[in-house]
């Protein structure tokens, strides 16, 4: 709209630029004869330009604060104001210009100022009102998300068929059985073995997700019940590494040694070599169920081949499915851990297009996660919030940590739910956040009686509000235990949240675990979930996930 209005402001000063220039070039009467023998008439009169160079700059103030309305820019606004100057640097430069003409100018650039000076307080009030009304609705959610946010509770193992806890105000949240949704739990308030999932939320595969200090993000959600339900997490899903050639005639050796990944006969992987997860099919995009391919000849008991293409540990063929008589089924499953099962009656096979390209290791199907997640009720209803932390697939707990010595310091990420809520005219804020997490682990056996032994720190810094800008605060992990499988214990009071280098006192608790020995013994992974608050004015709850460095 506003490139519109300027344009047209411009052709309209325009318009008076070559009037003005049609008129003040016309000095001389058109019946008078040239004065030849005067030769300063071959000279230009330098007030033409002048007068020129005068209503270029009211041409371009008068398009420029025409441009401004409620919705302009500051650049606009700043770009009005320039104008205005340039435009009245013009007239005073005109020393050829007669003074009553520089004077009607400068009273058209003095109405422009004022028209400049109207929409300016017009736009101000419009922001002010806009901010009013942002601040009333940013308060109205930080008391609601204040009030909705809690620890992480429970211990709910949502990869079985029935999920259970052990009390009604649990605030838990996991993957499902086969990975492929997250199931919440906020407790119903009255069955004590709480057998009740709240929601199951499937991944949004429309909306991306960024990396959180190098751990992939998922979003998740279900609105099907009119409760809106949301869940972001992060995994460390390690990136497919490039292998051995895909196979020849040759048998593999048992070891595991030699250049090739799989035998194959007659250019040809067997049934029996192929693995679900391993299984791609081009044009096949479905998420749960099975794939049924129709027989490309209708006539029975005419022996048939379905060819399917597709990728097998990363390199590209085809699948064949040699329906022997005619009459045999072809179908593909959506597997529980990723790819397709091969099924039906038929004998699947799998025919590489290069059998020499390199396999690409199937995507990671053994991962740790963490994030938050927050349920928002229907017509306007209160807010549940907590922190999730889980695995995909089975990643190894760590083990015999007790016979370590040494330090060991974890980077990543954190992320969670905050609301800073006052009904004073104080701070209100409130959404989701990012942060960078850095644990500290020692896991040295200590002789002082005042030491802890096997004990973890931990720091979370460099905060990134719902509004995507940074945040001065700091959140303090205290010093926890570690048991000698790498469980985290759950300190009370074991955490300060500082805001602006003020640190409000201790409070909260975090917990969380150590994960996946490394060749020397150090665990790899730490996952856990925390709480805190800052005094009454504040609450937060999250997790976090890191590597060891």
């Amino acid at each position: 709209m506003k490139k519109t209005k300027l344009t047209r402001s411009l052709m309209a000063a325009a318009s008076i630029v070559a009037l003005t220039a049609v008129m003040y070039g016309c000095t001389h009467d058109s019946d008078d004869p040239p004065a030849t023998d005067d030769t300063s008439m071959d000279m230009p009169d330098p007030a033409i330009a002048e007068r020129a160079a005068i209503n270029s700059a009211i041409t371009a103030a008068q398009a420029a604060v025409n441009a401004v309305d409620n919705d302009s820019t500051d650049a606009e606004v700043s770009a009005a104001d320039t104008a205005i100057a340039d435009a009245r640097s013009a007239i005073a430069d005109a020393g050829n210009v007669p003074a009553e003409e520089k004077a009607a100018n400068t009273g058209t650039v003095n109405a422009l100022a004022m028209q400049l000076s109207t929409a300016k307080s017009s736009r101000q009030m419009a922001m002010d009102d806009a901010r009013s009304a942002a601040d009333m609705a940013m308060a109205a959610t930080a008391a609601k998300l204040y009030a909705g946010i809690s620890a992480q509770m429970g211990a709910i193992d949502f990869g079985v068929a029935t999920p259970r806890g052990f009390a009604t105000d649990d605030r838990d949240a996991g993957y499902n059985q086969d990975d492929s949704a997250i199931l919440l739990s906020i407790g119903d308030g009255s069955d004590t073995a709480h057998t009740a999932v709240t929601a199951t939320l499937s991944e949004d595969e429309d909306t991306m997700v960024a990396d959180n200090h190098g751990w992939a993000g998922k979003r998740y959600a279900d609105a099907d019940a009119g409760d809106m339900y949301e869940a972001v997490v992060y995994s460390n899903v390690e990136d497919p590494t490039m292998g051995k050639k895909f196979g020849s005639a040759a048998a593999v050796p048992a070891d595991g040694s030699g250049a090739y990944q799989y035998q194959l006969t007659n250019g040809e992987l067997a049934a029996a070599s192929i693995m679900a997860a391993n299984v791609a099919l081009t044009g096949v995009t479905r998420t749960a169920g099975t794939e049924t391919f129709m027989l490309p000849d209708p006539n029975p008991g005419e022996a048939t081949v379905i060819n399917v293409p597709g990728s097998y540990h990363g390199v590209s063929g085809t699948y064949n499915c040699d329906t022997s008589d005619g009459s045999s089924t072809c179908t593909a499953a959506v597997a529980a851990g990723g790819g397709f099962t091969l099924g039906g009656t038929g004998t699947w096979t799998f025919m590489p297009s290069n059998a020499e390209a390199r396999v690409m290791d199937a995507e990671d199907t053994a991962y740790a996660s963490y994030g938050w997640w927050i349920r928002k009720a229907a017509n306007d209803g209160p807010f549940t919030a907590s922190a999730f932390v889980d695995e995909v697939g089975t990643v190894a707990p760590a083990a015999g940590l007790n016979a370590l010595n040494g330090t060991a310091t974890y980077m990543g990420g954190a992320a969670g739910k905050y609301a800073l809520a006052s009904s004073t005219g104080g701070m209100n804020d409130a959404g989701h956040f990012t942060a960078r997490a850095t644990l500290e682990a020692n896991f040295t056996t200590n002789t002082d009686s005042d030491a802890t032994t096997n004990a973890i720190t931990g720091t979370l810094d460099m905060f990134i509000g719902a509004d995507g800008e940074a945040r001065d605060w700091e959140v303090e992990l205290m010093g926890s235990p570690i048991a000698d499988t790498g469980g985290i214990g759950d300190t009370t009071n074991g955490t300060a949240w500082t805001i602006g280098g003020e640190a409000a006192a201790e409070s909260g608790q975090w917990s969380g675990t150590l994960r996946d020995n490394g060749d020397d013994g150090v665990p790899q992974v730490a996952t856990g979930t925390f709480y805190t608050e800052y005094g009454t004015a504040g609450k937060m709850v999250g997790a976090f996930g890191a590597n060891k460095e």
